[in-house]
């Protein structure tokens, strides 16, 4: 015997395929980490809030599926020369 809900309404059983439906998860395919990287990577240099070389660093150094062992140490190698070509002052070319 069914009864009725809070609205006054018959019921329904719950079958099997609801329940199922009900349990599973809803998966969404995720991106493979090489198309997320690339795409973030691509994402970043686009961007005109981002420094060009810097993300050129993360893109070259960390945002790889595979980094070498050695990738934060090169990272911060190369962040440091870029900021110290940065620093540098201009040299003032002169016509002599």
């Amino acid at each position: 015997m069914m009864g009725q809900d809070e609205t006054g309404a018959p019921e329904e059983a719950a079958t099997p395929e609801m329940l199922a439906a009900l349990a599973a998860p809803q998966v969404e395919q995720a991106d493979s980490p090489e198309v997320f990287l690339s795409t973030l990577s691509e994402t970043l240099s686009a961007s005109d809030d981002v420094d060009v070389d810097l993300a050129d660093i993360l893109s070259d150094q960390l945002l790889t599926v595979t980094p070498h062992a050695d990738a934060i140490a090169n990272a911060k190698a190369a962040i440091v020369a870029l900021a110290a070509k940065r620093a540098a002052p201009v040299e003032v070319q002169s016509d002599g």
